[in-house]
């Protein structure tokens, strides 16, 4: 844009005025300074933008988590520099999902964040327990044998889970199978029933119960998804609640034969962990709060941490978890005492995460002979059930043909 601008230049004798031409550009620059590229919607683009959306949205497994951990500590005690370790291990994984982590993690550090740092700003895949277990390892000089424990306790923790898993595979089946079946005989059993006895009045009560439970499904299915849907997002969002975890978590420990695998599992992790952070170097405080991360209970994780509050006003933490012996048993309480006595916490720590892990196996080998029994039960009933649902309105029509 131009325009002219007057300018007064006096001379010999007269003003003589000129005309001085001035380019001015600064509207047009603010112009294409706002401007902002507009990228076309492609094919590809959209493929990509799914693409990322997969990727962000996956897991990580476990046993990923685990060999990550297993080469990480490997390379640091050969000595490598823990961003060589990372450029090496993101370029073998073969999760997209990890493998981003990884070199997210890679970049953190090189701008001088910590590995645990670095961890929990990825807290999608590692636990806040993770991170405190690395930062101590980290803070004690001893990382790779802090890797070496964390390995050890995503090993422990999977057997546990092949464990429960082989012994819950049975039940679920059969309960899967129960419900389907329930379902089938709902739809287009039951509705028969009535158009052939004219009425539900006419029908037994078990058969009066199905014919509830199809009118229920076939006809106002839109508000039984809604109620179901509600329901779990009710339990969602009190589930991850500070309340609704620790009631959930006393719920659980509450249930028989439960409770005592729920239990072991935990007191196994807590023991175990807080025996090698001490052994390790790190203060008892600092152990015992790591270690009420590691519980992933509420209820153990707030004792653990008023247990670690008094330790610093000379409290002795047997004598502070000795009140409550549904989450301490009264064997784990004399350990820890004894333990505290002597000055080998670490090692007391130790035997008890050996003998409750001992413990464990004979558990989970009972429920699965418990559960056998119970299924059997369950079968049981349904079939009766079904049973009479189904043949009392056959027979009853017998009767009355015959009488």
């Amino acid at each position: 844009m131009y325009f002219k601008k007057p300018n007064s230049m006096p001379g010999a004798g007269q003003g003589e005025k000129k005309e001085e031409l001035v380019l001015d550009i600064s509207g047009e620059i603010e112009k294409e300074e706002v401007k902002e590229e507009v990228k076309p919607i492609t094919l590809q683009g959209i493929f990509d933008d799914l693409n990322n959306y997969l990727i962000e949205s996956s897991g990580v497994d476990v046993n990923e988590k685990l060999l990550f951990f297993q080469f990480l500590g490997s390379m640091i005690r050969a000595g490598m520099p823990i961003t060589d370790c990372l450029e090496l291990l993101g370029k073998e994984e073969k999760n997209a999902k990890f493998q981003r982590v990884i070199f997210d993690m890679k970049n953190s550090i090189e701008g001088g964040s910590s590995l645990a740092i670095a961890m929990e700003s990825n807290n999608d895949v590692f636990d806040s327990a993770t991170c405190a277990v690395v930062e101590a390892g980290e803070k004690s000089g001893n990382l790779s044998e802090i890797l070496r424990e964390l390995v050890s306790q995503f090993e422990r923790l999977k057997r546990i889970k092949e464990k429960v898993k082989a012994v819950m595979t049975y039940p679920v089946v059969v309960f899967v199978v129960m419900i389907l079946l329930t379902i089938v005989v709902v739809i287009f059993v039951v509705p028969k029933l009535e158009e052939l006895f004219g009425g539900s009045e006419n029908l037994p009560l078990p058969t009066r119960i199905l014919l509830t439970m199809s009118d229920i499904v076939l006809n106002h299915w839109i508000l039984l998804v809604l109620v179901l849907g509600s329901i779990v997002a009710i339990f969602i969002t009190w589930q991850r609640s500070a309340e609704g975890r620790r009631q959930l978590g006393s719920f659980l420990l509450s249930i028989p034969i439960v409770n005592d695998v729920l239990r072991e599992m935990i007191l196994i992790r807590i023991s175990k962990i807080f025996g090698f952070l001490i052994g390790a170097g790190v203060p008892i405080m600092d152990s015992l709060k790591i270690a009420a991360q590691i519980a992933d209970n509420q209820a153990y994780k707030e004792k653990l941490l008023l247990a670690a509050d008094d330790l610093s006003k000379g409290i002795m933490i047997a004598e502070n978890i000795s009140d409550d012996p549904k989450l301490f048993p009264a064997m784990m309480v004399n350990m820890v005492s004894i333990g505290e006595k002597t000055a080998s916490l670490d090692k007391t720590m130790m035997r008890v995460a050996e003998f409750y892990d001992d413990s464990l196996n004979r558990r989970i080998k009972t429920l699965g002979d418990i559960m056998d029994p119970i299924i059997l039960g369950f079968i049981a009933v349904g079939a009766v059930f079904m049973i009479l649902a189904i043949y009392l309105p056959i027979l009853k029509m017998n009767e009355q043909i015959m009488g």
